[in-house]
């Protein structure tokens, strides 16, 4: 009854019925937030996780595709929203940590600053990708999905996923030439975006 009740919910939630939104927000969100404060061990942000899923599936309604659950759907979306937040905090920490260890073995800051450069140009670049380019590179590189993953949630073929991460790649090497010398900070970075995670 409940997987027939949610389905019906999502139909009319493609169609633009606010209504029908409302109620799957009420009828997941406390249980979504629970779940997602178990990974991040933080009410207020498991909250902002949550609700900024909730509007991207609202804003993404005409051409979301659920073929599981809307349920199983909607906690994989928090689970990799939440998986995210942990590796762009683990970041974080790592480059605070640079930080602390130049200051105090002398490191050459100069180094340090054109690494810091390097993320800066990637996301440069990465922002500068045509929109549907963007949205598929981010979804690889910053959410963990496998390129039929990509596929299912934007409703194209996997060939197209494929496609238009070959050609994010390329444009990033290229514009990214000039940072030969840091090709394995750049690996790691773009680690999530070749082809070995394909379902």
């Amino acid at each position: 009854m409940e997987l027939t009740e949610d389905k019906e919910l999502y139909l009319k939630l493609k169609e633009g019925d606010e209504r029908a939104f409302q109620t799957l927000f009420r009828k997941y969100y406390s249980a979504m937030c629970h779940f997602a404060n178990q990974f991040l061990n933080d009410s207020e942000l498991a909250e902002e996780i949550v609700q900024d899923m909730f509007v991207k599936i609202w804003e993404k309604r005409a051409v979301l595709t659920i073929e599981t659950s809307v349920k199983h759907y909607f906690f994989r979306s928090v689970r990799n929203h939440c998986l995210n937040q942990i590796q762009h905090e683990k970041i974080k920490k790592q480059y605070a940590n640079k930080v602390l260890e130049a200051a105090a073995h002398e490191i050459n800051s100069e180094q340090y600053y054109l690494e810091v450069d390097l993320i800066r140009r990637i996301e440069n670049s990465i922002d500068s990708l045509p929109p549907k380019r963007k949205e598929i590179f981010r979804l690889s590189r910053e959410q963990g999905l496998k390129y039929k993953e990509i596929a299912e949630e934007l409703n194209i073929s996997v060939k197209t996923v494929e496609a238009q991460m070959g050609l994010a790649l390329k444009y990033l090497r290229e514009e990214l030439k000039d940072f030969s010398n840091y090709l394995m900070t750049l690996f790691l970075i773009l680690k999530k975006t070749d082809g070995s995670d394909r379902g």
